[in-house]
């Protein structure tokens, strides 16, 4: 027992230092406490786990709040993602049962496996759940006989993707329905469509780029959350030049399926204006373009980017643990999201956040976003439906003053595969233009 005792703990030091469990010290600790419980021979209940690894009161009820099976479940993808990758050739591998909190040594496996259908592990669909800015994430998309084919495949799935979001965006405008135009009118919709000033949507991305093998050849593509564009990968290889012949720039980024589907419900409102729409990748976004445009965003709350600060300088709801949970700073509650590890054929819980607000050049944010798939499509499903529009109009906080809308809204989704099924509105607040922009909105507009 002590032999193996030692054996976890010195692999939990490897993937602690390989950067596998990401910036968040949460998952070093979820690991370190699991091994330490191992070591006594023993398996702790959810509640321990949730008292002496997060912090939580005795109060904490687990069958209301799924943060510590979605803690440990993203911890097991990581451990597998790692055993993939760098840690592949270990002898002994960390292994987190399923069904309990227990963690043992097992043989490592010789070769790699094979790669599923997707080439590239993005969040976009409940049934991957690494959360996107969790961790690095390096991820294998084949073994090393066919490096160059696999890059071609990893290019070519993002083309299509992006081939199919052209074409919803031809026939949104081709054919937006009767009902869009009633939408359009609405106090959210308006300040954007009765100017004179461009419309910009900005679909939130995702950078990866190329790892080389010996022979300098792309192996696998990476997606590090701490490398968010071409330029910050220049500035990771200037520090550290032995880089420069590790990594290679592709020019590509990623974007979750559910936007392709969202981005057509917005553009229908959108386009029964006359005036022009843009969009971009918020990669692609330019800090001048704060000012200049009407800003629509949509994407995951994980690929705001630039954004983030502003969509939550004045609002009453913070990032959790992972980009998967949302906390109320007033009440203190967690909205954690289920769709990383939704159970076969049963529903699960996701989180659609619906938020809009003054720019500082008289333009207008509307931020459509969720913590995955679901919670997203049903944001782009409220703002773009007649009856949600209007359950929309009677709830905000904001809807007795005379100043363009400024106002946030949370719903809980109901998610089965990819599906939105339901919402209920879990929490409405309004938002500052000051505490954003620090500025006066009167200036602001004149």
């Amino acid at each position: 027992m002590q032999v193996e005792a030692q054996s976890l703990r010195e692999q939990a030091q490897k993937i602690a230092s390989s950067g596998a469990l990401g910036r968040s010290r949460s998952y070093t600790r979820l690991l370190e406490f699991l091994v330490d419980c191992a070591a006594e021979g023993r398996a702790p209940k959810e509640l321990e786990i949730a008292m002496e690894v997060f912090g939580k009161g005795a109060d904490f009820d687990p069958s209301q709040d799924s943060m510590v099976r979605v803690y440990a479940h993203n911890l097991r993808q990581k451990l597998e993602h790692y055993y993939a990758a760098d840690g592949r050739a270990e002898p002994q591998q960390i292994a987190l049962a399923r069904g309990e909190y227990r963690v043992s040594l097992t043989p490592g496996t010789p070769a790699i496996q094979p790669v599923a259908a997707a080439v590239v592990t993005a969040p976009d669909s409940p049934a991957q759940t690494a959360p996107v800015a969790a961790a690095p994430e390096v991820v294998a998309v084949a073994r090393a006989a066919r490096p160059r084919w696999v890059a071609v495949g990893a290019m070519l799935g993002i083309l299509v993707l992006g081939v199919l979001i052209g074409l919803g965006v031809a026939v949104s405008r081709e054919h937006a329905p009767p009902s869009a135009a009633a939408i359009a009118a609405s106090p959210i919709w308006k300040p954007l469509l009765d100017d004179d000033m461009p419309i910009l949507v900005v679909v939130g991305d995702y950078y990866i780029f190329g790892e080389r093998d010996e022979h300098g050849d792309v192996e696998r593509l990476v997606r590090d959350f701490n490398v968010g564009s071409r330029a910050e990968l220049d500035e990771l290889m200037k520090h550290d030049p032995k880089l420069a012949t590790k990594y290679m720039n592709l020019d590509l980024t990623y974007l979750p399926t559910g936007s392709a589907f969202a981005l057509v419900d917005v553009l229908r409102v959108l386009y029964t204006a006359t005036k022009p729409v843009h969009v971009v990748s918020m990669s692609d976004m330019s800090d001048a373009d704060l000012k200049s445009s009407h800003i629509v965003y949509l994407g995951y709350i994980s690929g705001l980017g630039k954004l983030e600060d502003f969509v939550f300088a004045s609002s009453s709801l913070a990032i959790g643990y992972t980009y998967d949970e949302l906390r109320n700073t007033e009440t203190n509650e967690m909205y954690a999201s289920e769709a990383g590890m939704p159970e076969a054929n049963r529903n699960y819980r996701d989180y659609a956040l619906i938020s809009t607000f003054p720019g500082p050049g008289g333009n207008q944010f509307v931020i459509v976003t969720g913590t995955r798939d679901a919670g997203m499509m049903q944001a782009a499903h409220a703002l773009s439906d007649p009856m949600f529009m209007k359950s929309i109009e009677q709830a905000r906080p904001d809807a007795k003053s005379t100043e363009p809308p400024s106002f946030e809204m949370l719903y809980e989704v109901t998610g089965y595969g990819r599906t939105n099924l339901d919402a209920r509105l879990v929490h409405a607040g309004k938002l500052s233009y000051q505490e954003i922009w620090g500025g006066n909105l009167l200036h602001a507009r004149e």
